[in-house]
């Protein structure tokens, strides 16, 4: 075999080119080891730019021996000057021939050049079997490097696979779980300086926070991945993984942020899966194979114990796995039954199988918990003995006891029959420490001082102690006082209780020094409720203890305090918000001697007025908190609706209001969306014109009987609609974007249809905006398999953007929703005409599909309904409801469908409907009828199955409630419909 590839590197220290001449040798730097080459062997070069230039491209040429060109690549370095080429093969009747050759290289006004020679000697990469056989020795190997490197035993057992595949696997694994710089040093020299540039651009781009973890992982695992075919003489596969890692962190802006994706499963889910991934779980693929049915299915809640159960065995298995790696006689004794253990739970065929074995499982984990204990009582000891501390020395005596004891001990029962010994000396040392801090927490806190002074006694009792004993009984006792702390205040759901009911007190007297302190009690008691749910440590359940007793000690003093809110208080407030209301009032007198005239303000004033009024009419009713409100509305409304008429006095025809302001801004973000479509519409939009059309007419009525919280939703249901509908397909290119409105990072990939997969291609990205302007652009690279990604900064106003990606000479479009974040507040008045307008949206929709064309030509309908939308733009809620009222009354008395053949009449009272009826028959004969019941929602509600007798006559009574609203009974006779409406109050 010939030599390895060429490698040229970055680090300029460690060799100058051999034939190299340069305009600028500062400025592009190679390492090169050239001379002589086998045909057919790989090449590539590796080097770094002193100087980047922002889009300048390195051009790299090779010329054979004749001066023919041989090679030449464009190449984009890197952020920090480091390249990487193609493969090179130097095969073929230009490449293949034996001579001399040279390197050019061009970026800017640099150049450098070298030389190389290709012998007549034929180059041959190793079989199948040959590659077999270095893989598992290269496997072995690694394993031994990291047993020495960590101290460790072997973290791969003894038979080793004859699967290519699961070999590379492997490998890329002991890399992933046990990666050191000193295993670097055992890479092949020739790609060593690529592979640490590689793994030091992604850990530069994960300390900058540019990119996420799970890409960072990935991205490393090609580079292992590379490695590993490299080391066993596939040099053409190792060395385009390495090209498409370069690509991969090149296609990472720089100056972006990571892309964090959304969890698409719960908790118990992702952890699930996320254990499952371990190279080294306990499930074998039976059990993973029905976790993976019990997911595909979405069945995870029935067996949520089982799984709960599961997730807790493979945590402890994996922290045996690790704690087992420790050297000592004690975790030896764990390793030792866990070793024995592991490969029966590996053979387990259902996840029951599995769970059954959680018992000895656990025993090995609490084993391993208090070796761990046992490790800080002894770092304690060791660390303090030579400062001659006396709790050291004091708990010395029962230390060697104990150290003597577990010398001898031969099982894990032995560890498991020291718990107390163990658990004894890790309070004794922890006690000091949980003293001190309960008494930091309570001084600062203001709680019974009476309760500081009896721990610090304690504390000094510690300091005195002559006996370990001594100190365990200061443990109890102040286990104790936490235990009478506990039992003297009220459970956690009353306090919070209370301190909800209070706060809403606070507001109403505008207390903010209350609210304060109840905020903070609030937040206290939630982490509480936190921790009773998961295992905090005992320093941190001391530490909530002595916030919940400031809690319940604060607690009656806020109540007094509040309760303390007196006539003074109420007048002082009172003449605050009238004095206001006043103030409001005159804005509007001084305003008429100039707007007077512009188009309905005098409407707008006068309105604006009775509001005013309305502000008084809430003090003399003592809602001081409503009246507070309200002339803050109004405040708020009068500075917007000012500032409309002086920017564009003659902007709207029907003069400017709170409300009209509000339709203006959302029929300008209905208009964009008319406007996009009219700009991006494609032929494969046409199925979906119609229900666009009609959820644009929906928002309209929405805007304008004043509707604004539906409308908020309609506008955000339509933006989604048409990214979803409105995108331009190519089966050439799939891709995907995603995007983390928190970070404003938009991320990119996806893959392109290739038919030869020997070279990268350019991928250009434009986007958008709504009205067809381009926001920006991006251009990069796919792999040579057709992948590709990248992230960038992303657009952060809410709308639309259009994301078109081009490919060769094919196109795709996908459509990215920046959702509007609304922040309009709505009064409790509002939400009242919110309410109204649903039911009012319901009911002209249920007398349309139900009242058929005498909804339409009755003009008692159109009168009444002309009344309910002059009522909601004149914000009249009294108005509103009354109307609907009548509208309910028009549809009883003239929607009903009759026939001669056929009646239905329905009454309900009581909580019981009466149906009856009659058909007209020519033959008599009982017959089955069916009789349908839908709500005003148009919902079907009830089917009743009944029989008339032998004249036509039925009747039936249904004892059932029914919630409020307006119902329909619809009753099908051959070919007939015939129906009733009735109301429940």
């Amino acid at each position: 075999m010939g030599k390895f590839p060429v490698v040229l590197s970055l680090m300029v220290l460690l060799l100058m080119p051999v034939y190299a001449t340069a305009q600028s040798p500062d400025r592009i730097t190679i390492l090169d080891d050239f001379g002589s080459y086998e045909s057919g062997e790989p090449l590539f070069i590796y080097g770094t730019i002193a100087s980047i230039t922002d889009d300048s491209f390195l051009i790299m040429q090779i010329f054979n021996p004749q001066g023919d060109l041989c090679q030449i690549q464009q190449l984009m370095p890197l952020s920090n000057g480091g390249f990487i080429t193609d493969v090179i093969p130097l095969k073929g009747r230009i490449c293949g021939i034996s001579g001399e050759y040279e390197i050019k290289l061009f970026y800017g006004d640099y150049a450098k050049s070298t030389t190389f020679t290709v012998s007549s000697s034929t180059f041959s990469e190793p079989n199948n079997d040959e590659k077999i056989s270095m893989a598992q020795k290269l496997v072995n190997d690694q394993a031994s490097l990291i047993s020495d490197l960590f101290n460790v035993s072997s973290p791969i057992s003894n038979q080793t696979s004859n699967n290519l595949s699961e070999l590379e696997s492997t490998y890329v694994n002991l890399w992933t779980e046990f990666f050191a710089d000193d295993l670097i040093l055992d890479v092949d020299p020739l790609i060593r300086p690529v592979v640490s540039s590689s793994l030091d651009s992604v850990q530069q781009l994960l300390d900058d926070d540019e990119i996420s973890f799970d890409i960072a992982k990935s991205i490393d695992e090609t580079t292992y991945t590379a490695i590993f075919y490299y080391q066993i003489g596939d040099k053409t596969t190792a060395i385009d993984l390495l090209s498409d890692v370069f690509v991969d962190i090149r296609n990472v802006n720089p100056e972006k942020t990571s892309n964090q994706k959304t969890p698409t499963f719960d908790e118990l889910e992702e952890t699930l899966l996320n254990l499952m991934k371990k190279s080294d779980t306990v499930m074998s693929k039976p059990v993973k194979n029905e976790v993976g049915f019990i997911f595909a299915r979405g069945t995870a809640p029935i067996y949520s114990d089982d799984l709960s159960e599961l997730i807790d065995i493979l945590s402890k298995s994996r922290y045996l796995d690790v704690v087992s790696r420790k050297q000592s006689d004690l975790y030896r004794l764990v390793q030792n039954d866990w070793e024995s253990l592991k490969p029966s739970l590996m053979s387990k065929e259902s996840i029951v199988e599995l769970i059954e074995s959680k018992t000895r499982v656990s025993e090995l984990h609490q084993a391993a918990i208090l070796l761990r204990e046992l490790d800080n009582v002894e770092r304690f000891i060791s660390n303090d003995s030579e400062e001659n501390s006396d709790l050291a020395n004091l708990i010395m005596p029962d230390w060697d006891d104990l150290e003597t004891d577990l010398a001898l001990a031969t099982s894990v029962q032995n560890i498991l029959d020291s718990e107390s010994e163990i658990m004894q000396m890790a309070q004794i040392i922890d006690i000091s420490s949980r003293i001190n801090k309960s008494v930091e927490i309570s001084q600062s806190s203001g709680i019974d001082s009476s309760l500081v002074e009896d721990w610090k006694s304690l504390l000094e009792r510690v300091e005195n102690a002559e006996s370990a004993d001594e100190i365990l009984e200061i443990v109890s006792e102040f286990d104790q006082s936490m235990t009478e702390l506990r039992e003297k205040r009220n459970p956690l759901l009353v306090l919070e209780f209370q301190y909800n009911t209070m706060k809403q007190k606070a507001e109403l007297q505008a207390d903010y020094e209350n609210l304060f302190l109840i905020d903070n009690a609030l937040k206290i008691l939630d982490t509480a409720k936190q921790m009773e749910s998961g295992n905090p440590s005992i320093t941190r359940i001391d530490r909530i203890e002595v916030l919940l007793t400031w809690v319940s000690e604060k607690a009656p003093q806020i109540k007094s305090d509040l309760d303390s809110y007196d006539k003074d208080a109420f007048k002082v407030r009172a003449s605050d918000i009238l004095q206001r209301a006043k103030s409001l009032e005159n804005l509007v007198e001084l305003s008429l001697t100039k707007n007077r005239f512009l188009p309905n303000y005098i409407e707008f004033t006068d309105k604006f007025n009775e509001k005013v009024d309305d502000v008084r009419d809430l003090v003399i009713k003592n809602d001081l908190d409503q009246a507070d409100f309200l002339v803050r509305e109004l405040f708020v409304e009068w500075t917007d609706v000012s500032q409309a008429y002086a920017n564009d006095p003659l902007g709207s025809d029907v003069g400017y209001t709170a409300d009209e302001i509000k339709r203006i801004e959302f029929r300008k973000k209905l208009d964009a969306f008319s406007n996009m479509v009219s700009t991006f519409y494609n032929s494969e939009f046409s199925a979906y014109v119609d229900e666009y059309n009609k959820m644009m007419d929906d928002a309209n009525e929405l805007i304008s009987i004043a509707n604004f919280v539906d409308a908020e939703s309609k506008i955000s249901q339509i933006g989604g609609y048409l990214s979803k509908y409105l995108v331009l397909e190519n089966p050439k290119i799939i891709y995907d974007i995603s995007f983390d409105a928190e970070k404003d990072i938009w991320v990119l990939n996806g893959a392109t249809e290739k038919s030869v997969f020997d070279r990268r291609e350019n991928l250009y990205v434009t986007i958008f905006n709504m009205d067809g302007s381009t926001h920006s652009s991006l251009k990069f690279t796919d792999t040579k398999q057709g992948n590709f990604y990248t992230q960038w900064i992303a657009p952060t106003d809410p709308g639309l953007y259009v994301v078109m990606l081009q490919y060769q000479d094919s196109k795709a479009t996908r459509i990215v929703h920046v959702e509007e974040e609304f922040d309009y507040k709505y009064s409790a008045s509002d939400l009242n005409l919110v309410e109204l307008a649903r039911e009012f949206e319901e009911l002209e929709s249920f007398a349309e599909k139900f009242g058929g064309d005498d909804f339409a030509s009755n003009p008692r309908f159109s009168s009444v309904i002309t009344e309910i939308k002059a009522g909601f733009i004149d914000k009249d809620a009294a108005s509103v409801d009354e109307n609907i009222d009548e509208l309910k009354l028009i549809i009883e008395r003239y929607l009903p469908i009759r026939s001669r053949t056929a009646v239905i009449e329905a009454s309900y009272e009581n909580d019981k409907l009466i149906v009856s009826g009659a058909v007209q028959k020519t033959i008599s004969f009982r017959e089955d009828l069916f009789v349908d019941i839908f709500d005003q929602r148009g919902n079907l509600v009830e089917a009743i199955a009944l029989k008339d007798n032998s004249s036509g006559l039925f009747s039936e009574i249904i004892s059932e409630p029914f919630d409020p609203g307006l119902y329909v009974i619809q009753l099908e006779y051959h070919d007939l419909r015939v129906t009733d409406f009735f109301n429940v109050k």
